[in-house]
């Protein structure tokens, strides 16, 4: 009985994984805002994130030679995500954990953009996965932005009682320039944080009119196919 719910609920995961990887993504870009700024805020916090390393780990449809790599690199991951709220702190540790977390998601990314390239039609799959590679090059510009602050000081200017400590000021910034609104609260001082800004607003940008096109393209291919095929078949009947 157990081992059957086990496999219904393994089987459960694996139809839901991207709707499950959109949900921890929200969940970490959210669930800061609404949860203070004690310590249960930042355990909430780093919780997500492992669900959100866990999820990443179930939608990397990697080969089963590489499958145990992954898993180990996902627990080292997590181990260094759990170092932060514990207050262990190294300077070298926090270079290594935000380009290891940028380096995972880069690796996640590229398998959700084969799965929507190779996707024959576009379904709810397809639209999901979409955000979710834009909510992970967010993402993914917070570790690099927070990587360079940890690497070169002075590196941006930011507001008064901003908590360089946390994720979420890097993620904001990351969003705010791939979307080109700009706030300019969060600004980069230096030409390594600019060259940053500028590629993060080129990719948001490149990345939504490509993606757009594609899906749109695909989606009146598919549906001129299927116009066609029933013609087709109809004008290849023989009379009797």
């Amino acid at each position: 009985m157990v081992k059957k719910h086990y496999n219904k609920t393994i089987d459960w995961i694996d139809r839901k994984r991207y709707h499950l990887l959109l949900f921890s993504t929200f969940l970490v870009l959210i669930l800061p805002a609404y949860s203070g700024d004690g310590f249960l805020s930042k355990i909430l916090f780093w919780v997500t994130m492992t669900f959100l390393f866990l999820q990443s780990l179930v939608v990397a449809d990697v080969k089963k030679s590489r499958k145990q790599v992954i898993r180990v690199i996902v627990i080292v991951l997590i181990l260094l995500t759990w170092l932060q709220p514990l207050d262990f702190k190294s300077i070298y540790l926090d270079i290594f954990r935000n380009a290891a977390f940028a380096a995972f998601f880069i690796h996640v990314v590229t398998y959700l953009f084969r799965f929507v390239f190779r996707s024959e039609k576009v379904n709810l799959n397809v639209l999901i996965t979409s955000v979710n590679i834009y909510l992970l090059l967010g993402i993914i510009g917070g570790c690099l932005a927070w990587l360079l602050f940890k690497i070169y000081a002075g590196a941006y200017n930011f507001p008064d009682q901003t908590d360089t400590d946390s994720f979420i000021p890097f993620f904001y910034y990351s969003f705010i320039t791939m979307s080109t609104v700009g706030y300019g609260d969060i600004t980069p001082r230096i030409p390594e944080t600019q060259t940053l800004a500028y590629f993060l607003a080129v990719t948001g940008q490149l990345y939504v009119a490509i993606i757009i096109a594609f899906i749109v393209g695909k989606f009146m291919s598919h549906t001129g196919d299927e116009r066609v095929i029933p013609r087709r078949k109809k004008h290849e009947q023989k009379p009797e």
